[in-house]
């Protein structure tokens, strides 16, 4: 699989560019952008955008994907860019894990654990429109850009937790070969593989869906959905914001 890359100084959206080019015919591309103005994460959530950081999006043919893997699971993508990105930042971590930890909190957000506070790193928006055949992956990393005062208790950056500055686009090789490498194997192997870097199987979490919130320990991740153990039973939730709870602050 080759990925064609371009880069741009600054885009309101590298997954609402890269979904424009899906519809117009492109694929198997990645848009960079040294700035957003308008990036996004799940749930709509504002992200912030400066420069300093790595904001990209993979533009994906999702028939290519099917014929390529011998795989009519789509959702796997989302787990290659989470644990692509978790394999990739772990690299250049290797200072702060004396000290503190890293892993994947579900479903796809890369969480670093700093003083028993965690933070995120790293976030993934994924779009997907069947009629068309393709699937947008974005991914921003905090890297060298400053973290605004108002998530500095929820955000962080390599720069503040190594305390140097590093090389954007060596991080997004790594990340391509890492994804790359990750592509081919099979579901049972990526699967296995994300679960054993995930902070959330084990953790008491509250799942908030259209319908509901639920509480519980959650036991089990696959592709379909999160399995939690709950005072009413075994829960299995397929769409849900997973929030990592404390008992001691319930």
């Amino acid at each position: 699989m080759e990925l064609d890359i371009i880069h741009l100084k600054e885009i309101d959206s590298t997954n609402k560019y890269c979904y424009k080019l899906g519809k117009d015919g492109k694929r198997n591309l990645i848009v960079v952008s040294d700035v957003q103005t308008g990036g996004v994460g799940r749930l709509e959530r504002k992200w912030y955008s400066d420069f300093g950081g790595l904001y990209f999006s993979i533009l994906l043919d999702l028939e290519e994907f099917k014929k390529e893997c011998k795989n009519d699971n789509i959702d796997k993508l989302n787990f290659l860019g989470s644990l692509s990105t978790y394999e990739t930042l772990n690299c250049y971590l290797e200072d702060f894990k004396t000290v503190g930890s890293i892993g994947i909190k579900f479903p796809n957000d890369i969480i670093v654990n700093v003083e028993n506070k965690d933070k995120k790193l790293s976030g993934i928006l994924s779009e997907i429109n069947i009629n068309y055949g393709f699937l947008v992956l974005g991914i921003g990393i905090n890297v060298n850009n400053k973290i605004h005062d108002e998530i500095k208790d929820i955000a962080t950056s390599l720069k503040e937790l190594e305390g140097k500055e590093f090389d954007r686009f060596e991080i997004l090789n790594k990340f391509i070969d890492n994804f790359k490498n990750n592509y081919f194997l099979n579901d049972d192997e990526v699967l296995k593989k994300y679960k054993k870097h995930s902070i959330t199987i084990g953790k008491y979490v509250k799942v908030i869906t259209p319908k509901e919130e639920i509480k519980g320990t959650v036991f089990d991740i696959d592709y379909n959905c999160i399995r939690l153990a709950t005072n009413n039973g075994i829960k299995h939730i397929s769409v849900g914001d997973c929030v990592h709870l404390r008992k001691d602050k319930l």
